[in-house]
């Protein structure tokens, strides 16, 4: 754990902008005999002095000579520690504002020991005089993560993270230059084949978290906007369906056969857009024809709902496809994420 030790475990922190927070936690930091890798993001001149302190306490400084925020800053700690210390076990990425104490800290180092290849995360239990966006904000995007990923997160916003030694590489190069990026990698997940372990700690919010540089409506936009990706193919390729059996309805065609020509050419649609857009070429050789197995059963089961139902319901078979297709692509979209894209 320390630096004489076999784990070495390297404290990230990017700083845009930082106090007199940031050399009290570095100095503690340092006399816990942990290395520590400040990311200048930059601040410039004006904040030169809060670095320089840090530095003479025995940090090492990487600068950014404009702003690029934290997303790249963290890629670019990730990448200058690969390079400086060749026996690195793994990273720990620490908020430079304070909220983050040196004993939850040391926490997250622990649990990396003893779970080196999940990735760790300081989950904060929102309890108590918790700021109104960061409650609700958290509550929403950890909602909308679970239906996305399959995978339950307690803080999907924590900056106090593990990083394993296993997934550094494929780390640097997740894309995402600012707050997205973070989320980014929660989404990534099941690509680096790492899984999650977490550790409770403090919540610590300064000022109402005044101090904070998220922007709860335009980093919020970012985040929303890769969580969205994942439900953009299912909703182009049920517009393909539903035009498609739409037209054969109106050509005088029966509700079966305009229903399974809609399914399947909205089905080749939807599994390159998945495939490729949503589950980043996951699946390999076996993938089409997993694929093509639940779509068959899938369309079966929905060929034989839009001719049953309309004899028992006074509603057209145009009408009655809606809800069939939403309850079907619930219980698809959560076969796909986990079978037949899992690899």
């Amino acid at each position: 754990m320390d630096k004489n030790g076999s784990f070495r475990v390297v404290v990230l922190i990017p700083a845009y902008k930082p106090d007199e927070r940031l050399v009290q936690l570095t100095k503690e930091l340092i006399e816990k005999q942990l290395d520590v890798l400040l990311v200048d993001d930059g601040g410039k001149a004006e904040f030169a002095p809060i670095f320089d302190a840090c530095r003479e306490l025995g940090a090492e400084i990487a600068v950014h000579a404009v702003n690029m925020g934290k997303g790249r800053a963290l890629k670019t700690g990730i990448n200058e520690a690969l390079v400086r210390w060749k026996d690195l076990s793994g990273i720990v990425t620490a908020d430079a504002d304070g909220q983050h104490t040196v004993k939850d800290i040391l926490r997250i180092i622990e649990a990396m020991h003893d779970h080196p290849d999940e990735l760790v995360l300081g989950s904060r239990e929102f309890t108590g005089n918790v700021p109104f966006k960061s409650l609700w904000g958290n509550r929403i995007t950890r909602f909308v993560y679970t239906l996305a990923s399959g995978l339950k997160v307690g803080d999907t916003q924590t900056g106090l993270r593990g990083l394993p030694r296993c997934a550094l590489e494929m780390m640097a190069v997740i894309d995402g230059e600012r707050y997205e990026y973070e989320m980014n990698v929660l989404l990534k997940l099941r690509d680096m084949k790492i899984g999650v372990f977490e550790v409770p700690i403090e919540t610590i919010y300064i000022d109402d978290n005044s101090g904070s540089h998220f922007n709860p409506v335009r980093d919020a936009f970012r985040i929303y906007l890769v969580i969205f990706k994942y439900l953009f193919s299912s909703v182009v390729s049920f517009l393909v369906d539903y035009l498609l059996y739409w037209l054969c309805l109106d050509w005088k065609v029966s509700p079966l056969v305009s229903y399974a020509l809609a399914r399947v050419c909205s089905s080749q649609v939807n599994y390159h857009l998945n495939k490729h857009t949503v589950f980043s070429g996951r699946g390999g050789k076996n993938s089409m024809f997993k694929y093509y197995a639940l779509a068959l059963v899938q369309g079966g089961i929905g060929a034989a709902l839009v001719q049953f139902l309309p004899s028992v319901f006074p509603v057209s078979p145009s009408i009655i496809k809606i809800p069939v297709d939403i309850l079907l692509f619930a219980i698809s979209y959560i076969i796909q994420r986990d079978y037949v894209f899992d690899k």
